[in-house]
């Protein structure tokens, strides 16, 4: 039996910019949060933790309804989101042998994207996979091995697994997700903007 690989996604931030609680925004009848927790629900990942923000009213009871293994409750979100990957990190069982982190106001993310970045780590057994975009662009779905959550452990502000790919970039591996990047909503015009594009596809 291989040793597991988790998903730890982050949602415990302010929503500054957005002025209102984003991960509790609806999307296809389901809140922006949940929709991310289901997609990491239905990949290969053999569980999934969800770090979140205690002061957003509700946001518990939301992510409580799904099959996630733990919710994580970050009171140290406002010092940035090295500290909601260093809870997520925290909470894993010991035999998680890699971490794949997610972030919870990407709604758009799917399945196919996260089994690819397992899937790279399955074959190559790298410290770290990063999606690969279109136009060479970088962003999430990430994986960490083991060996890589005591440098995660020492990063500090927004940093977030950013120090640890550049410092250990020889060791990255990239999946190609041949596709155009996943954009975060981190105001009420990326929501908008979302929301319309959902219309259109419909």
């Amino acid at each position: 039996m291989r040793n597991e690989i988790w998903g730890i996604v982050l949602a415990a931030g302010l929503s500054r910019r957005m002025g209102t609680p984003k991960m509790l925004l609806p999307y296809r009848e389901k809140t922006l949060i949940r929709s991310v927790i289901e997609k990491s629900l239905n990949s290969v990942l053999d569980g999934v933790v969800v770090v979140i923000n205690p002061k957003v009213e509700g946001l518990y009871k939301e992510v409580s309804l799904t099959r996630v293994k733990q919710v994580i409750i970050n009171n140290d979100s406002h010092i940035g989101m090295s500290s909601s990957i260093k809870a997520g990190l925290h909470s894993l069982p010991k035999q998680v042998e890699a971490a794949v982190i997610l972030l919870g106001d990407q709604p758009e993310i799917n399945e196919k994207s996260i089994n690819k970045v397992v899937e790279a780590f399955l074959k190559h057994k790298t410290a770290v996979v990063q999606s690969v975009f279109l136009n060479n662009e970088k962003g999430h779905p990430v994986l960490f091995k083991r060996n890589m959550f005591p440098h995660l452990l020492e990063t500090d502000g927004d940093s977030g697994g950013k120090f640890v790919i550049q410092k250990f970039n020889k060791e990255v591996v990239y999946a190609e997700m041949n596709q155009m990047n996943i954009p975060d909503i981190d105001t009420f015009e990326d929501y908008q903007r979302l929301i319309k594009e959902e219309g259109v596809r419909k």
